[in-house]
């Protein structure tokens, strides 16, 4: 069996993030660690961040990725440079800059005589409304018209505020509210991906979804698409609808496909085989993607 690298990448999915790990096979030959860039274009964000790392490997002691903090980080819009990121005290590199729909775009972080490099083209803005359904069990509903001229990847995702222990005080139980990504999503919506779905019998809905309803438009039907659904989540939810390029639909896939593969090793770990997670980074591994979105907040308890 090789060893595994793993290298931690972060999604900014909105308000909530979300952690995952990546499982890379090492060829015995080769032991040098590989660059990591992570960077996802959000056109209702002025400012964009990038992440460049090293990896490390599984067996390293270390609680932390090696960051980069002396490479050139350029973007280019149809090939025409828009400006260099600055390296932050946060640890990330950032450029003050507002991504544009239906245009393309490159990443390339230089250092030394290396470079690393991605391309994505942001997809065109995504257009629905969200309201909330008269019964708490229905939940929501988005309804939209799916762009035709394109092949389209969609996300439905809700977070919400969680009241969470602040384990740093010792003499009294004082709680904060933190805003967490609804882990579970009911809907009976049939065009869905079934890839994160489980069947049963959720009140008005027979499916259930892992973190996000996933589909693409490839079988979708003309005219108003209606989903009704109804997510797990805290106080004052915030539904989002995305519409995610090709790279960032692939990554986001494989890295729940990842993570459910390990929740089964905990079971049967003699079946566990890493799933590989998706990157469209040349030079080393990562991600870069775009999507656009729309979202809305309610003040239901």
């Amino acid at each position: 069996m090789k060893p595994f690298i793993r290298t931690s990448t972060l999604i900014f999915f909105l308000a909530a993030l979300s952690g995952c790990i990546r499982d890379v096979e090492l060829d015995l030959k080769n032991t040098k660690q590989e660059y990591v860039l992570n960077c996802i274009l959000n056109t209702r964000k002025d400012t964009i961040t990038a992440g460049f790392t090293k990896t490390e490997f599984i067996n390293s002691s270390s609680k932390s990725f090696e960051l980069v903090k002396n490479a050139e980080i350029v973007l280019f819009e149809n090939d025409k440079s828009v400006g260099s990121f600055s390296f932050s005290d946060s640890g990330t590199y950032y450029l003050p800059y507002n991504p544009k729909p239906e245009t393309k775009y490159r990443l390339e972080a230089n250092i030394g005589n290396k470079k690393i490099w991605g391309e994505t083209t942001v997809p065109k803005t995504v257009e629905a409304v969200i309201e909330e359904l008269a019964s708490f069990i229905d939940g929501y509903q988005i309804s939209f018209k799916d762009n035709r001229d394109e092949d389209n990847f969609y996300w439905i995702a809700a977070a919400g505020y969680e009241q969470m222990p602040d384990t740093t005080q010792k003499d009294t139980t004082v709680f904060y509210a933190q805003k967490n990504i609804a882990g579970i999503i009911f809907s009976s919506f049939e065009y869905a991906d079934d890839f994160n779905r489980y069947i049963g019998e959720h009140g008005n809905y027979k499916f259930e979804y892992d973190y996000y309803i996933r589909f693409s438009d490839s079988q979708l039907p003309d005219g108003v698409i209606r989903i009704k659904f109804r997510p797990m989540v805290g106080s004052s939810p915030e539904v989002f609808f995305l519409s995610t390029d090709y790279h960032l639909d692939k990554y986001m896939k494989s890295s729940l496909l990842t993570e459910r593969m390990e929740i089964y090793a905990e079971d049967m770990p003699f079946i566990y085989a890493p799933f590989p997670i998706y990157s469209n980074i040349h030079g080393g591994t990562g991600i870069f993607g775009s999507f656009t979105s729309v979202s809305k907040e309610f003040s239901r308890n």
